[in-house]
């Protein structure tokens, strides 16, 4: 499985692990959302915002589902 890489707001390239996400949502018009099967504090899911419509961000993950890592 490969890590896909994406923008997050701060223009920074973060490296994502589609395995590990739950879900991808809209958070403003091309940021979305992601978060993670992993806790964080409060007991809520890690999350990360990154740059890109929810269904642009959704398509590049399953990509990296089916790469070969």
């Amino acid at each position: 499985m490969a890590m896909v890489g994406f923008k997050n707001t701060n223009n920074q390239i973060v490296y994502i692990n589609p395995a590990q996400v739950l879900y991808v949502t809209t958070f403003e018009p091309d940021v979305s959302m992601v978060a993670f099967a992993v806790a964080g504090q409060g007991g809520g899911p890690v999350h990360l915002y990154v740059r890109g419509n929810a269904e642009l961000v959704q398509s590049k993950l399953s990509v990296g589902m089916t790469a070969k890592a």
